[in-house]
């Protein structure tokens, strides 16, 4: 006697039913996701290690997000729609957006200086190599 396996889905492969089985990545965020992993190896030139950030899609943005911990606190920039400013955030609070659109011209390392320099301007980021003359300004 022989056993067929049957194809009818096990309780077990989808839960009892009282929670939503996950629903499938949605390719937009997936791609989102790649380019906030993207801008922030670019910052890597700026002193930001791998363990200063993270990359996760945020329901209060409705994006994905790419959070930086700093300092002075975490702030995430934004990924938008294509053609759209790069928007960034602190605190829950929209604080300004990047000087570039997200366009197929736009690299992500231009993206990760323009973010660093945000950043840099609000004292939550000193760029290694650069800050060197205001300290010597700073001694006179």
């Amino acid at each position: 006697m022989t056993r067929t396996a049957s194809f009818e889905p096990l309780a077990d492969d989808h839960g009892c039913g009282c929670v939503p089985a996950p629903a499938e990545p949605d390719p937009g965020a997936t791609a989102d996701v790649m380019q906030a992993r993207a801008v922030a190896a670019g910052l890597a030139e700026f002193g930001i290690s791998a363990a200063d950030w993270s990359a996760a899609y945020d329901p209060q943005a409705a994006a994905v997000v790419l959070r930086v911990e700093t300092p002075r606190g975490l702030y995430a920039l934004a990924i938008p729609a294509p053609g759209q400013p790069f928007p960034v955030r602190h605190r829950g609070k929209h604080i300004g957006t990047l000087d570039c659109r997200r366009t197929y011209g736009t690299a992500d390392s231009y993206t990760a200086a323009l973010f660093a320099a945000f950043l840099r301007d609000r004292a939550a980021l000193s760029v290694p190599g650069r800050d060197i003359h205001r300290a010597l300004q700073n001694m006179a």
